[in-house]
């Protein structure tokens, strides 16, 4: 038995992925079709979108191996932590412009040894950029609801700030092509601590309407919109007692005498929040808060 027991040191063993991807690439497809649909429009056809294989990358290697020059948006995607980068290749930017201004094919050489984008191609890569976070949302939408926020954009992979080098990211790439054109890739990366947060998610097999989990956005809306209820607050300032001769006896201009107490309590439906005195303030009755109560029934 203790032949088999092998020592482990923390740290050293290889990191595994903590989400299904599986998971992601069923994602994935639904993300295809949003970018076909967001991308014919565009260019005036139905582009082929093919979804490759998610997988799981080292973030200096990826930097590596990067084009020097690309589109690389990074964005906030609430409640995720973390941020999702969107790469897309200059070429694409070009052919897109290209198309969209109704010119011919746009070289791989010109957009690569320009080192830069025109107003126009600017414009384009951060329309598309946005468009194609749309179609992570929408993708999305059935699981979980989210928002983007645009943080950067950056052009020169070595300046981008994403990660740490040793950090693993999950890259979701789609290849696309216009007819019989050359074909792109256009990747978004995912951070880990974003992808903990997916991992219930994907691992569901229960339909959508019958999901049951936590959705921080949901739940941060509900916060704020229970923080706007007004609730009614009363204090007693007396409890006199009465015979029930007296009771029965009760007409109009009868006094009851009355002792108000020093402490009075201020009470929202049966609870009793805190202790106070009746005072002025402004020309007007108002209540002081002296002590708050413990949990108690009123």
């Amino acid at each position: 038995m203790d032949d088999d027991v092998q020592p482990y040191k923390f740290g050293s063993s290889e990191p595994q992925a903590p989400v299904s991807l599986s998971g992601m690439d069923r994602m994935g497809e639904r993300m295809a079709r949003q970018i076909r649909s967001m991308l014919e429009p565009v260019v005036g056809l139905k582009p082929d979108v093919a979804m490759q294989p998610a997988e799981m990358v080292n973030y200096d290697l990826w930097s590596a191996m990067a084009p020097s020059f690309c589109a690389l948006s990074t964005y906030k995607l609430h409640p995720l932590k973390g941020m999702v980068l969107v790469k897309l290749e200059a070429p694409m930017i070009s052919a897109v412009v290209e198309r969209f201004y109704g010119g011919g094919h746009a070289r791989k050489k010109d957009a690569e040894e320009r080192g830069e984008f025109t107003r126009s191609e600017e414009r384009v890569l951060a329309k598309l950029s946005d468009d194609i976070m749309e179609a992570l949302i929408k993708s999305w939408a059935e699981l979980l609801p989210m928002d983007q926020t645009l943080v950067a954009r950056e052009y020169d992979p070595q300046a981008l700030v994403l990660a740490e080098a040793s950090d693993q990211l999950l890259s979701q790439t789609f290849t696309i092509s216009f007819e019989s054109e050359q074909s792109w890739t256009v990747e978004v990366m995912f951070p880990l601590v974003a992808l903990r947060q997916l991992e219930p998610l994907l691992q569901t097999t229960a339909p959508a309407d019958e999901l049951k989990h936590k959705d921080p956005l949901w739940e941060a809306r509900l916060a704020r919109q229970m923080g706007n209820i007004r609730l009614p607050a009363k204090t007693i300032l007396a409890r006199p007692t009465l015979t029930l001769a007296e009771l029965l006896n009760l007409k109009n201009g009868d006094v009851i005498p009355v002792n108000i107490a020093r402490n009075l309590p201020l009470i929202v439906g049966n609870r009793v929040l805190a202790q106070g005195t009746i005072g002025e303030q402004n020309g007007r009755s108002a209540f002081m808060v002296d002590k708050m109560s413990k949990d108690q029934t009123a």
